[in-house]
């Protein structure tokens, strides 16, 4: 059978790392199977809204799909936007016959940072965050996860420093209990492998 690419795209310094080390974990752990994932496409937010900018990269990125797979598009959905990250989601997706390869398009409800919170309990391992981290009742329901972040470490939280490694230990099955955008991230992950 051939190889399952996925080509991501995503806004952040520190997502560039994380996005790889997530993929790897949802394909592996979630689904039981292993993707290639490339070299992630960096469009900062400002580009990110402009539609010729995003399908630009998009473009690049299914260049690099070989055979199966596709480009997945990973945002924060900010309150500046529309809120409803279907809604979003469906503004950013690309004309039907830019490429030939599927594209997900998956917007982290209010940051991927919340996906953290959604599994903060596991990220006690982390020596970063306190022993008694706990996740809010609704880890999605606020803006501002980071400041949220914040609240269960013992110092102060970085992207660059801190996204990948907490990528690396959060419980992802806490993660799709507690969250329906990550939900969307694992069902884009699988709709792209298939």
């Amino acid at each position: 059978m051939s190889q399952v690419t996925v080509a991501p795209i995503v806004e952040g310094h520190g997502e560039m790392p994380a996005v790889r080390t997530l993929i790897d974990r949802i394909s592996l752990e979630l689904m039981g199977t292993y993707v290639e994932v490339t070299q992630p496409f960096r469009l900062d937010s400002a580009k990110m809204r402009k539609p010729e900018e995003l399908a630009k990269a998009v473009r690049f990125q299914s260049a690099r799909v070989r055979d199966r797979g596709g480009v997945l598009v990973l945002r924060d959905g900010d309150d500046s936007d529309i809120t409803c990250p279907v809604a979003l989601a469906a503004s950013l997706a690309p004309e039907p016959d830019l490429v030939t390869v599927p594209v997900e398009i998956v917007i982290a409800r209010h940051e991927y940072e919340a996906w953290f919170l959604a599994a903060a309990e596991s990220l006690r391992s982390h020596p970063s965050v306190h022993d008694d981290a706990k996740a809010p009742e609704d880890p999605e329901g606020k803006r501002d996860a980071k400041t949220q972040l914040r609240g269960i470490m013992n110092e102060s939280y970085k992207e660059t420093l801190h996204q990948a490694k907490f990528t690396a230990v959060m419980d992802l099955n806490l993660a799709v209990e507690r969250s329906r955008s990550f939900r969307r991230m694992v069902n884009a992950i699988r709709s792209l492998s298939g």
